[in-house]
């Protein structure tokens, strides 16, 4: 298995895919916070008709500069993140070298198991990553701002909260990396993957949104569909008014608590990548 997991991680480090994707994840990223920084001046409202402004110095300071980078990562790196695993199962069948693949390894079960694995390291190393860039644009924004360096946030409960949040911001992102994953193997392809386990992201939230404002009944099934219990969770993020996290387009307020959302994301997890394992184990990789 450890022989697979490094066969597949070595195979992913050398696709120009993989470098592209970190590349696009710290463009944006840097983009985004020289873009903050250039408005950090304005008054920007905190949404449509919301009381206050968004104080953006706020936002580029130091001690929200790990949070906020975990909140983009919610949503930016997950896209990234779903082309990532469904391209690593999915380019197989797209390059036909799938069943010289599935001959030269042990069983199809660690086959599977070692493509899920390396793409996990690789996403969680594309996190830390990303959160790195953030930090370092945080600098750089307070450093061109003339703002003090005070690191006297950074104490032992705040280092606590930001590595839990770390593996906060992980799991909200599993959903949607194991249904990328399933449906590549499903279309025997990359972008059914890549198509469809984005479009869920983007607009699941939208339909979920136009639910709850239908009321009655109608309004509990987003309580058990992704977008709202990701942001139950994402919400827990210690970030300033404005940018709470999340998806955005679905709900803000009445989320599902907390353990519903880990009941239901940890179920719709399971599902998908034991379908995946029993779809991928019980047809032939050329029929």
């Amino acid at each position: 298995m450890l022989r697979l997991i490094g066969a597949e991680l070595f195979k992913l480090r050398k696709r120009a895919m993989t470098r592209i994707l970190l590349f696009v994840l710290m463009g944006i990223l840097a983009l985004l916070y020289l873009i903050l920084f250039a408005v950090s001046n304005t008054d920007v409202p905190v949404g449509p008709g919301g009381p206050g402004q968004v104080d953006l110095q706020d936002v580029l300071g130091l001690p929200v500069a790990i949070p906020f980078a975990l909140s983009m990562l919610a949503g930016l790196g997950t896209v990234l993140a779903v082309i990532l695993m469904a391209s690593s199962m999915g380019s197989e069948y797209n390059w036909r070298t799938i069943r010289t693949t599935v001959t030269a390894s042990e069983s199809r079960f660690k086959l599977l198991g070692a493509k899920l694995i390396s793409a996990v390291i690789l996403i969680l190393a594309g996190m830390v990553v990303g959160v790195v860039t953030g930090f370092v644009m945080s600098l750089i924004t307070t450093a061109i701002g003339g703002n003090d360096f005070n690191f006297s946030f950074a104490t032992g409960s705040y280092l606590w909260d930001q590595f839990v949040q770390f593996w906060r911001t992980f799991f909200v992102m599993i959903p949607y990396i194991f249904l990328g994953f399933m449906l590549s193997i499903a279309g025997r392809s990359a972008m059914p993957g890549i198509a469809l386990g984005i479009a869920v992201l983007f607009f699941e939230p939208i339909i979920t949104g136009l639910m709850v404002l239908a009321g009655g009944w109608v309004a509990d099934i987003p309580n058990f569909l992704l977008a709202a219990n990701v942001n139950a969770i994402t919400a827990l993020a210690d970030l300033p008014a404005g940018f709470g996290g999340g998806f955005g387009f679905g709900q803000t307020d009445n989320l599902p608590s907390v353990t519903n959302a880990i009941i239901v994301l940890s179920t719709y997890s399971l599902a998908f990548v034991a379908y995946a394992f029993y779809l991928f184990r019980k047809r032939d990789v050329t029929g």
